[in-house]
């Protein structure tokens, strides 16, 4: 915590969210954070500097249209949001009496890809300069659209290379025993039907704790309802893939990438490229091109891939694009 640099990535719902307000809470004994949060501009084609407000801080924080206001012992700071030059000299500014005032400081940039469509302002540069200036200060970046995080973060050789010292933490899917656990242990006992809720929902801890809520709201267990349950939360986790995948088809705005996910869906086996593209009905123009849309798939995080072939790993996802 002391100057480090973290990059936390997994799927949505995966709980990164969770493990960072988690640690938050945590923290404060120990100094101050701020918490901005860009989930809400998921699969929105840009955003401008009036969107980045934070939404949590242990400091003193009053927000209004044009600015927002910070006080760290009787110092105020102002960040302005009706200009780049006044945003980016208030932001710096910021950083610079926030460190001056903390022991340790914590700034976190949740679903942070998004930055990448900010307007008129590469972000980079006021990321850059915290990095580089204020050792205690430390920065953690989460992104349920890994690759894409990373590509941002992690831009050519003649550019800034934030990822270089950035320790890279992934959250995996709970295993049946680890989800299976969590049930047991929410519900306060066994059911054989565990293990198959837990495989039917992918391993997602999100997607647990909606169906452990449900059930229980449904008036599990004096009430038999695990079944009802799980059909009720595979409709939610089906709903939201969709979501997840209309903001990516808003960015990237072709029909062959859904073509490409419903062939994935289908298969019962990992395909090579060169099978997607046969069983295309829409092609591009070269073979080598559906490389590019399967390479912009996995960092989005729908797709998998080893030794050239790929899959669809989530099986709420298979549901949803079938």
């Amino acid at each position: 915590m002391e100057g480090e640099t973290s990059v936390l990535l997994g799927p949505r719902r995966i709980g990164k969210t969770s493990v960072v307000l988690t640690m938050l809470e945590l923290f404060k004994s120990k100094g101050h954070y701020i918490y901005f949060n860009f989930s809400r501009f998921l699969g929105t084609k840009a955003i401008s500097i009036a969107d980045i407000t934070p939404q949590k801080t242990s400091l003193k924080f009053i927000t209004t249209s044009k600015a927002y206001k910070f006080s760290l012992k009787g110092v105020e700071v102002e960040v302005r949001k009706t200009s780049i030059n006044e945003f980016v000299s208030d932001f710096s500014t910021l950083v610079r009496i926030f460190s001056e005032n903390t022991k340790r400081g914590v700034i976190v940039f949740d679903e942070a890809q998004v930055l990448a469509r900010l307007k008129n302002l590469d972000f980079r540069g006021l990321i850059q300069e915290i990095i580089d200036t204020y050792t205690n200060i430390s920065l953690i970046f989460t992104g349920s659209m890994p690759g894409l995080l990373v590509n941002y973060l992690n831009p050519s050789p003649d550019r800034p290379n934030f990822m270089r010292g950035a320790r890279t933490i992934t959250l995996g899917r709970w295993s049946t025993e680890e989800g299976v656990g969590y049930l047991k242990s929410g519900f306060g006992r066994d059911d054989p039907r565990f293990p198959r809720i837990v495989e039917s929902l992918g391993g997602i801890p999100g997607f647990l704790a909606y169906f452990g809520l449900t059930a229980l709201n449904m008036g599990y267990p004096e009430r038999d309802t695990l079944d009802s349950a799980l059909t009720k939360t595979l409709e939610y986790a089906k709903e939201e893939w969709r979501r997840d995948i209309g903001a990516f088809l808003a960015l990237y705005n072709s029909p062959i990438y859904t073509s490409i996910l419903k062939i994935l869906a289908r298969s019962e086996v990992p395909l090579r490229g060169s099978e997607i593209y046969k069983l295309l009905e829409e092609k591009p123009k070269r073979i080598q091109h559906v490389y590019k849309y399967l390479k912009n798939l996995e960092k989005a995080g729908f797709v998998k891939s080893s030794g050239k072939r790929y899959w669809i790993e989530d099986p709420v996802l298979k549901l949803a694009l079938l």
